[in-house]
């Protein structure tokens, strides 16, 4: 009763399952308050980590009075382990497009010292296998074969997931590809639109996503992506990019998809005026909706 009075609440808003969920249903049922939950990837049902962890989630999911997913599949997964449908919504991260627009890709290069005449493909994340760094780095060699002005810029660092530099700098001079892939380390956020307007096409190779804020802002600055079919990354196709200006490249086909989008032309300036209709606002008013659904306007 203290926390409501010092600090009082309509609605519990959870972005994790563990151990948030726990928590919130506790204070669910003792405010006796609505109880949102946002799904932000597969980690999210501990699969894999045992049947008590499991079955926790499980069992305290099905407590939420709404479920946010990012994306279908994630929505899919809840609705497996028992949620009812009709509580689920599927609302992806929108995109800062203030700080995420189309820009002259020359300028970008000269400010970034990335020779003009220099094919560009770049990839941002932290460089754990999830990532999916050695699939871009393995389809190289054929991408090279048709143009040898090709590079691949990698941005990132190790991060909590893990840290794979070791086995791609290996797989690297394997390949013998050192002279084509350039691990450029960290970059500020701020730094991150003159690489994305910088790029001719930016690559997502992960395994597993949520909403994936990379693949949306290269797609707000303008630059065509060659991607893997992983969490929202159909919804965002499929509501952003038109099929003249992109297509999705799946699992294994995706060195093949990645070699036909480098020899692909693009409308930079429409992809980047195609997403500003996708901003955190339009994310936020999605997100109210439900809220309102659940205890009326607010």
């Amino acid at each position: 009763a203290k926390l409501q009075r010092t600090y009082p609440f309509d609605l519990i808003d959870l972005h994790w399952t563990y151990p948030d969920l726990p928590a919130g249903t506790a204070l669910k049922k003792k405010y006796e308050k609505k109880m949102v939950v946002t799904l932000r990837g597969k980690e999210a049902f501990y699969r894999g980590e045992g049947p008590i962890r499991e079955a926790l989630i499980r069992r305290h999911l099905l407590q939420a009075d709404a479920v946010i997913s990012l994306s279908r599949e994630l929505q899919d997964m809840a609705v497996e382990v028992g949620v009812d449908a009709g509580r689920c919504s599927v609302i992806r991260n929108g995109v800062d497009t203030s700080r995420f627009y189309y820009m002259d890709m020359t300028e970008c290069r000269q400010r970034l010292g990335i020779p003009l005449e220099e094919k560009v493909l770049l990839s941002v994340g932290s460089l754990n296998y999830g990532k999916g760094f050695d699939r871009l780095i393995r389809a190289m060699p054929a991408i090279i074969k048709e143009n040898k002005k090709w590079k691949l810029y990698i941005i990132g660092s190790e991060g909590p997931a893990g840290n794979c530099r070791n086995e791609l700098k290996a797989l690297i001079s394997e390949m013998k590809l050192e002279s084509s892939v350039i691990f450029v380390g960290n970059v500020p956020n701020n730094d991150l639109v003159y690489w994305y307007n910088s790029a001719d096409i930016f690559c997502l190779a992960s395994r597993s996503e949520g909403s994936p804020n990379v693949l949306t802002e290269a797609l707000a600055s303008g630059c065509p992506v060659a991607t893997t079919n992983v969490g929202s990354v159909v919804e965002i196709l499929e509501k952003v990019y038109l099929e003249e200006f992109c297509f999705k490249n799946i699992g294994k086909e995706f060195c093949t998809g990645l070699q036909r989008t480098v020899t692909c032309h693009w409308n930079r300036q429409q992809i980047s005026q195609d997403m500003k209709s996708y901003n955190w606002d339009w994310c936020g008013e999605k997100v109210v909706s439900v809220y309102e659904a659940l205890i009326g306007d607010i």
